[in-house]
């Protein structure tokens, strides 16, 4: 079975266990299984994976013999050639030919040599049809070699370079699904952040109506100032638009989300505050090794490295051209076709072609120190980009670690602001507090229930960053990619 079909099956079975959007509520791990198995950018890595995967099945067909059929049936031709006579003069005679070849041959590549060995039969009739006569051409059976000498053998460089390219691929899918699961979480906790936004405003409007309305009465009652009344009313008009851009602010993150997922009816996402974190500790140092052995960028780093030398090796080659080219078989001509196969001679050929530069006006030099300063480049590029790496694993690992502790923090402070400006807010009703204060108090609960939000968002951001940058789930202690064939 082909990886695409093994993947459609194992889709199949999970989507089976999805809820249908729109009818329940979804948890953030609903949202990153649905953007691993049906989301465009899903779609697109598969489709990505599959072709590197038909690739690497390409190159090793380069190591497999071929056979070809092929020939020129019918060569007919009608024309006028001119033919110089004795006396040197030109007469045009009217030529009326077919001349038809057939063959078969099975040809392979030498990975070892770079050239290419071949087994071949060919037959040719040719038929003079103003003079009524027909001959036949037999090759029966004729093995050839072409070698180029001192060439680059890309057969030996393929066999280096495109396993080490399927295999970035496959981590390259694997890291692809984990980048869907963090942008999931971005658009999941965006969602929640635009909701928690919504009901806040929705609530300090209700809050804020309710409190003017007490203060119209105490109005009559000549126990307040109307400057505490049109405070009250300003809030309650600033409530109103926070509540309308808050409103906005929700559908395009439902539509962001719904557009990421590749869900096309507008229905909106019921979805639940993950508040519950996973227990979990990383060692930087087994971060780093897991991040060495599954990471794609390590594989790229030995395959630009051997690509490299590989034009290096192509740029010293280029010096100097040569190609031997050698057969040995039978052939026979005879006029009839039964005749052709009996005592055939003895058909030899070989030549050897050259190409030697003698004045380039150092063209040839000059390109192979291009391709030794580009391997070096490679290198240092390399150096580099791992050290890179690890500075991005030990901060996020630093990073979540703090993450931790400060959801607890944001989550207590959530739930004080909350109870103050619920006494606040009693207080006021009860003519012992400011407007001011109050105003105070809803300020803090509500950057208290946002911080706890955001606080949620850069810890499942930072988690599912973990997981792309090591490939390596810390939750159930399992390796995300999974070698070939296990």
């Amino acid at each position: 079975m082909t990886p695409m079909i093994l993947r459609i099956s194992f889709m199949a079975a999970l989507l089976r266990a999805l809820p249908v959007f729109g009818q329940v509520s979804f948890s953030l791990s609903d949202v990153v299984l649905h953007a691993q198995m049906q989301s465009p950018k899903f779609k697109l890595a598969q489709t990505q994976n599959e072709v590197s995967y038909y690739q690497y099945q390409t190159y090793k067909s380069d190591f497999r013999p071929s056979i070809n059929l092929y020939g020129n049936v019918p060569g007919y031709s009608k024309q006028y050639y001119g033919v110089r006579q004795p006396d040197g003069a030109i007469l045009f005679q009217s030529i009326i030919q077919n001349n038809s070849n057939l063959g078969l041959g099975v040809s392979q590549k030498l990975p070892f040599t770079g050239g290419e060995l071949s087994l071949n039969t060919e037959l040719v009739r040719f038929d003079d049809f103003i003079a009524n006569t027909k001959q036949y051409s037999s090759t029966p059976v004729y093995l050839k070699l072409t070698q180029p000498l001192f060439a680059l053998n890309e057969l030996r460089w393929k066999k280096k370079i495109e396993p080490l390219k399927l295999e970035e691929s496959r981590k390259q899918y694997v890291q692809e699904m984990e980048s869907l699961a963090e942008q999931a979480a971005q658009f999941y906790f965006a969602v929640l952040d635009a909701q928690s936004n919504m009901e806040i405003a929705g609530s300090n409007l209700k809050n804020t109506e309710t409190n003017f309305e007490i203060e119209k009465k105490r109005i009559d009652l000549g126990t307040t100032t109307e400057d505490k009344l049109l405070q009250l009313e300003l809030n309650m008009l600033q409530s109103k638009q926070y509540l309308e851009k808050a409103k906005y602010d929700y559908q395009i993150a439902q539509l962001n989300l719904r557009t990421f997922l590749g869900y096309k009816t507008n229905d909106e996402f019921s979805l639940v505050l993950p508040s519950a974190i996973p227990i979990f500790s990383v060692d930087l140092n087994d971060a780093f090794n897991y991040a060495r052995s599954n990471r794609t960028e390590f594989i790229s780093f030995e395959r630009k490295r051997q690509e490299a030398l590989r034009d290096a090796a192509q740029a010293k080659a280029d010096k100097i051209q040569m190609n031997l080219a050698a057969s040995y078989g039978v052939n026979n001509t005879a006029p009839y076709l039964s005749h052709v196969y009996k005592n055939p001679n003895n058909q030899q050929q070989l030549s050897l072609g050259f190409n030697i530069p003698i004045v380039d006006w150092g063209r040839r030099k000059a390109r192979y120190n291009t391709a030794l300063a580009n391997s070096l480049l490679t290198e240092t590029t390399n150096e580099f980009d791992e050290t890179t790496i690890y500075q991005q694993i030990t901060t996020l690992v630093k990073n979540i670690e703090l993450l931790k502790s400060n959801i607890t923090l944001a989550r207590k402070t959530d739930s004080v602001a909350h109870r103050r400006f619920t006494i606040a807010n009693k207080l006021f009703q009860s003519g012992k507090l400011s407007v001011t204060d109050l105003s105070v108090a809803q300020t803090e609960k509500d950057n208290a229930r946002r911080n706890y939000i955001a606080a949620l968002q850069q810890f499942w951001v930072s988690y599912y960053t973990l997981r792309r940058y090591t490939l390596y789930d810390f939750v159930n202690n399992a390796n995300l990619y999974k070698e070939a064939g296990n």
